[in-house]
């Protein structure tokens, strides 16, 4: 008989201590997973800070006003994708988090902390933050390393700014700096609502909670949190 054919298992075919171990080892697998995908973003994520500042310092040299044009909203949009990786980031954390806590009470001992630690190490889960700046912890080694790339593409913006005021008319120039300041304020205030104002980690948080009957304090707390 198949998988797909077979019929479930029915809670009163299983000894409590079968269940216990079915339950512990599905938990385990799905950690993994978690685990797996919180470096693949990871990955992702460094590789992609790396890859656009390397391509924007080769179109700055490049020198033609195509390419300044490029390097300006592009890094814009490096950033939203660099937040996108993120998000999958956080999803994972909270999720393993969850995932922990619920080992935990199977095995009746805080043997798995490892969500604690990213926690205190790195920002609370649900944090109030955005993108990787954590309001809450402003001083972590994540916020100074998001305001440090934030500077280093400010930078590079700048730098095309003036290579650019160089090569176009002023009207083109007002024109441009009028554009770009539009699609960086509409993408950092949607980051800022994403991260900050939605509540998406904490409503995730909770109905962890709810599935793996866990205690409402295994939910992370959160500045500002909506239904």
């Amino acid at each position: 008989m198949t998988p797909h054919t077979s019929p479930p298992i029915s809670p009163g075919e299983l000894a409590p201590a079968d269940r216990i171990r079915l339950e512990y080892d599905a938990l385990t697998r799905q950690l993994e997973r978690m685990r797996a995908m919180q470096y693949a973003y990871n990955r992702k994520f460094f590789g992609l800070l790396l890859l656009s500042t390397l391509t924007s310092l080769g179109l700055i040299f490049w020198g033609r006003w195509t390419g300044l044009l490029v390097v300006c909203f592009g890094l814009v949009s490096t950033g939203v994708s660099a937040s996108f990786f993120l998000h999958f980031c956080d999803f994972a954390r909270v999720h393993a988090r969850a995932i922990e806590a619920r080992i935990n009470v199977l095995l009746g001992t805080r043997a798995l902390v490892a969500s604690e630690l990213e926690a205190d190490y790195f920002y609370p889960h649900a944090s109030v933050k955005i993108s990787g700046f954590s309001l809450e912890r402003p001083g972590s080694f994540f916020s100074v390393y998001t305001l440090h790339f934030c500077a280093v593409w400010g930078s590079l913006v700048l730098w095309c700014a003036a290579g650019l005021w160089d090569q176009l008319a002023p009207g083109t120039w007002f024109l441009w700096a009028f554009l770009w300041a539009g699609w960086c304020g509409v993408n950092t205030a949607y980051l800022g609502w994403w991260f900050g104002r939605s509540g998406a980690e904490a409503r995730m948080a909770r109905h962890l909670a709810e599935a793996y009957g866990l205690k409402p304090e295994a939910v992370p707390p959160v500045g500002a949190q909506t239904p």
